[in-house]
C-alpha cells in the first residue's frame, strides 16, 4: 500500500464525465487509500499563493517547493478519493496502471496539507476524517 505523501500515477484514469487521461493522486491515507486529485492547468486557479488557498479550496506546489512534481501542480480540496487494495492490486501488478512514483511530497508538504484540509471538514465524511486525523 501507498504510504501518506506519496504521488501516484494513474494511467488511463477514467473520469465522471468518461474520458481517460494520465492522472496524480497525493496520498492521504494508506489503508484505506485515501487520495487526492492534483491538476497543473492553472486557468481556474490564478492569483494563489504557496500552499494553502482555502478560497480557491486547492493546495498550491510549485516547483520551486515540491521537486516531487514536474510542473507548478494543484492540489484540489476537498474532494477526497478512495483507492480499493483490489484496485491497487490490480492495477499496479496486472494491468501496469497504477504507480507509486519515487519522490513523494516533502516532509513539511504533508502536514501543510492536511492542515489545510481541516478547513473543509463539513465536506468531509466522517469515517475519511477519522482515517486522515486520527493517528
Amino acid at each position: 500500500m501507498p504510504n501518506p505523501g506519496e504521488i501516484i500515477l494513474y494511467k488511463n484514469y477514467e473520469f465522471e464525465d468518461k474520458s481517460k487521461a494520465n492522472k496524480l493522486f497525493v496520498v492521504l491515507n494508506s489503508d484505506p487509500c485515501l487520495v487526492l486529485k492534483t491538476t497543473s492547468q492553472s486557468k481556474r486557479y490564478s492569483g494563489v499563493s504557496r500552499g494553502c488557498n482555502e478560497a480557491k479550496k486547492v493546495f498550491f506546489a510549485p516547483t520551486y517547493w515540491q521537486s516531487c512534481f514536474a510542473v507548478d501542480t494543484y492540489i484540489q480540496l476537498p474532494e477526497i478519493f478512495e483507492l480499493s487494495t483490489e484496485e491497487l492490486l490490480d492495477g499496479s501488478l496486472g494491468k501496469k496502471e497504477i504507480n507509486i512514483l519515487k519522490n513523494p511530497i516533502s516532509d513539511d508538504c504533508l502536514p501543510q496539507l492536511k492542515n489545510c484540509l481541516k478547513k473543509f471538514k463539513e465536506d468531509i465524511s466522517e469515517q475519511h476524517w477519522k482515517f486522515i486525523y486520527s493517528k
